[in-house]
């Protein structure tokens, strides 16, 4: 009974820091083995010498028999003993590397959680089990998939603390992606290449997916938000207060000396995602996109306010006086002139159908609109007014 308890005492999986200590040390033992081994087959009598010997002892040949019966057991009892040592060896190492992983996963986790993807831990976790292995392709799958479980964690680290954070952490979490992607996974990669001699085809692939999808979500729910702020922003509603006003030469004169309060909204919102992106991301490029990051948040603000009061008119257009269509006609323009080269071709489809609806239904003296100088007047008054904000989106 002592002995079985023994035996399964010995079967079982050392404590992870023994591990590593012995798989050096059974390493060390499997080459004596072997170096023995060879040494054994070498002393071993040759096939002539055998032949020679069967023919000088034809009257003994039971003895002959019994001595080769012999000498078959010792060899397979000494091929036995090296596949199992060789046996041993391998189990070690994967074990090895799946504690070191395992480790590496739980600390990168933490860090996560806090807002940074330590892809430098992973790098170092990786380097150290090249150093200690003696049978690195033997364990290529024990190393691709603690490769894969370390990113998982670090990407779950991350939602974990975008969840209950605001605009500021979200833009953080894509921008530690975006580093890891363009700098320690690759790094990463060709030291797993090189300890495997490129047996991990895939291993790339693998870690830049999760990576991948986190950041795609992350950023997706940013724009969203961006797009929801803005379209809030855009509200025509003074425009059925004005329609209840008698005097349509006082509100011509209000409309004239004051920038729109739904546009200067608009604007800013757009200024402030951008400050926000370049913040967190600066010159940031997208790898999926091959396109920066403020670029992006950029095109995604202005499609968002030109669709937003595209909708607007469309729906208060037949409430709508003659001198309102002007104007909505001058601001469309205005928006159109300011935020061109960050407008998709959707957005600006739209706004030109909606321009010729309105179009229709006014005109400047027998002319069409913003033909001569009457019809360029309201937007060249907008763009004064509107200084800054035209200043601050040109700059991009």
């Amino acid at each position: 009974e002592a002995s079985k308890n023994v035996q399964a005492l010995l079967r079982a999986p050392l404590p992870p820091l023994l591990s590593a200590k012995c798989s050096l040390e059974l390493a060390d033992l499997v080459d004596i083995v072997y170096t023995c081994a060879q040494s054994a087959t070498t002393l071993r009598p040759s096939q002539r010498d055998r032949i020679t010997s069967k023919a000088t002892n034809e009257n003994n040949r039971t003895s002959t028999s019994t001595k080769q019966r012999t000498n078959r057991e010792l060899e397979t009892k000494l091929t036995n003993c090296t596949t199992q040592a060789e046996l041993a060896v391998v189990t070690a190492e994967k074990r090895t590397c799946i504690y070191a992983f395992d480790a590496c996963a739980r600390s990168c986790a933490i860090r996560a959680s806090g807002g940074t993807f330590d892809g430098d831990a992973l790098l170092g976790c990786v380097t150290k089990i090249s150093e200690d292995l003696t049978r690195p392709k033997d364990c290529a799958a024990e190393i691709e998939r603690g490769c894969q479980l370390v990113v998982r964690r670090c990407c779950e680290g991350l939602a974990a603390y975008v969840r209950e954070r605001g605009v500021s952490a979200r833009l953080r979490a894509v921008s530690e992606c975006a580093t890891a992607l363009t700098g320690r996974i690759l790094d990463v990669v060709r030291e797993v290449t090189f300890v495997t001699n490129d047996q991990l085809d895939a291993v790339e692939e693998l870690m830049r997916e999760d990576i991948i999808s986190l950041e795609n979500t992350l950023f997706d729910e940013f724009l969203e938000g961006v797009k929801k702020n803005i379209a809030a922003c855009v509200k025509l509603g003074y425009l059925d207060r004005e329609v209840r006003k008698e005097d349509q030469g006082n509100d011509a004169q209000n409309s004239e000396s004051s920038f729109p309060s739904y546009l200067a909204a608009s604007l800013l919102a757009i200024v402030r995602c951008r400050a926000q992106v370049e913040k967190a991301l600066g010159d940031t490029i997208r790898a999926s996109d091959d396109v920066t990051y403020q670029s992006l948040a950029l095109d995604a603000a202005s499609d968002s306010v030109v669709n937003a009061l595209c909708k607007q008119i469309n729906f208060r257009a037949m409430r709508m006086t003659k001198r309102q269509t002007n104007d909505m006609m001058a601001q469309l323009q205005f928006l159109l002139n300011t935020l061109k080269i960050h407008l998709g071709e959707d957005a600006t489809s739209m706004a030109e159908s909606t321009k010729r609806m309105l179009s229709s239904r006014v005109s400047w003296h027998g002319k069409k609109a913003f033909d001569g100088p009457e019809g360029l007047a309201p937007v060249e008054t907008l763009e004064r007014l509107g200084r800054v904000y035209v200043l601050c989106l040109a700059e991009v």
